[in-house]
């Protein structure tokens, strides 16, 4: 192997390790954050009647910064440089499986929406957005849809498809495998709470349960980094 060829597969798990890591760690701080610096802002509920969305709508600062929208969009754009690798993955381990471009596209989407929610909800923190309530429950109905069900169903398109490769050729460690597989289900089934409002559960079991699968992803692939790196020395 020569020098060029051991960086090239140093570098493609550190990206995707990085990668993993700042999507779960900006959408954190998207959470957090606003929270920290005092601001108060009306969360998307779509179930609630107007009168409550109005009353949440009051009790609601506006003109700020829109500080949880900009690192959920961040969190989106490091999932998306994560999906290139992840469909790589399954590419060299099943050539020619339809499975990669599932990987790919269930990525794509799954990021580009996210990077949708976080729009909506810059434009959610305009004053002249909170001045109506209907335009103003438009527009986090917006950002909930977005960011919810249909990007955690198709992010479990790449996780599920990733799990499935990684337990069929062995390359992921087997309980990291059927874990990416209920994950992927949880994450499909959460598309019911487009009809069942109770069906909303699996939108964070789907999202915050999938975010420890790719911390746990990162984890792996900084191991066998090293692992590499140190024989490369040797």
């Amino acid at each position: 192997m020569s020098i060029n060829e051991s960086a090239a597969d140093l570098r493609g798990p550190r990206v995707a390790a990085t990668a993993a890591v700042a999507y779960v760690g900006c959408f954190a701080v998207s959470l957090i954050l606003p929270g920290l610096l005092g601001q108060r802002f009306a969360a998307p509920v779509p179930y609630a009647s107007d009168e409550e969305v109005a009353a949440k709508l009051a009790a609601s600062d506006h003109g700020l910064v829109p500080i949880g929208a900009f690192w959920q969009a961040a969190s989106a754009l490091a999932l998306l440089v994560f999906v290139p690798y992840a469909a790589q993955f399954v590419r060299g381990r099943v050539p020619g499986s339809a499975l990669a471009g599932l990987v790919q596209a269930g990525g794509v989407v799954s990021g580009g929406l996210l990077v949708l929610s976080a729009s909506a909800q810059w434009i959610s923190y305009q004053p002249t957005v909170a001045a109506d309530v209907h335009l103003f429950r438009a527009v986090t109905d917006l950002v909930f849809i977005t960011g919810a069900a249909p990007h955690v169903a198709t992010l479990g398109f790449l996780v599920g498809a990733v799990a499935y490769v990684g337990r069929k050729t062995g390359a992921l460690p087997a309980w990291l495998n059927w874990f990416g597989l209920v994950i992927a289900a949880v994450s499909l089934v959460s598309m019911l709470s487009l009809m069942f409002e109770v069906a909303t559960i699996f939108i964070p079991l789907g999202r915050y349960v999938g975010m420890i699968w790719f911390l746990a992803v990162a984890a792996v692939l900084w191991s066998r980094r090293e692992a590499t790196a140190s024989a490369v020395r040797q």
